[in-house]
């Protein structure tokens, strides 16, 4: 399996600025630094690959830092996507003052989702590749639309359908209801963004009810 021509022209597509977050890069916060979360980064591989068209799987986790309020863990993750598969390393602090058990389940967290950024930022400017741009030409491409930065990001009409086709075939494949539970919260939350709309909304939970019976018929047969 090889991207799509649809996938790798939303991929291509210049970060929406509204997504880019920024902290202080320094202790006098005189240089700022561009990042998107973890939990966009994800969602953005939902939406362009599928919901179950990449996987993550966590490689391996190494603590090189533990004291009572101040853990510091590295980890690797792969992630795949039919036949491409990126690695990324990442490392993940905890500094809180509840406890060493606390700090050790904050920094492995910590440390697998920014493995799992660098990983996917590999694929390319949605996963945020294009904030490594020293002359930051991402900001330039978003402020030649400020109409856009200013009211709700509507997406084109072949990225709703492309949303709704992935949801289509990701409750067709799905095999377990614990899973099928998860796509009401998902879909909802699609509709919200205006990434489907209400007709598609409609069509994928009517698909998820028959689903569902159809998979609960399995269990009890």
């Amino acid at each position: 399996m090889t991207l799509t021509k649809e996938q790798i022209e939303l991929l291509n597509q210049p970060i929406d600025v509204k997504n880019v977050e920024t902290r202080d890069g320094n202790r006098s916060g005189t240089f700022q630094l561009s990042y998107v979360e973890g939990w966009h980064v994800i969602n953005e591989a939902n939406r362009i690959f599928g919901f179950d068209g990449w996987s993550c799987e966590t490689i391996s986790t190494t603590c090189v830092h533990a004291e009572l309020n101040s853990v510091t863990y590295i980890a690797k993750v792969k992630i795949t996507v039919g036949d491409i598969v990126k690695e990324g390393t990442g490392a993940g602090h905890g500094n809180q003052k509840q406890g060493i058990g606390i700090n050790h389940e904050a920094a492995i967290k910590e440390a697998e989702t920014d493995a799992k950024k660098r990983a996917l930022i590999n694929f390319g400017y949605q996963f945020g590749l294009s904030l490594y741009d020293g002359k930051k030409a991402w900001k330039t491409a978003n402020s030649s639309n400020k109409k856009l930065q200013k009211e709700e990001y509507t997406p084109p009409t072949s990225q709703k359908s492309t949303t709704f086709v992935l949801a289509k075939q990701a409750i067709e494949k799905c095999t377990e209801l614990k899973k099928l539970d998860s796509y009401t919260d998902t879909f909802n939350d699609r509709l919200n963004e205006g990434k489907i709309t209400k007709e598609e909304y409609s069509k994928l939970t009517d698909l998820l009810e028959h689903k569902y019976v159809n998979l609960t018929e399995q269990v009890n047969s």
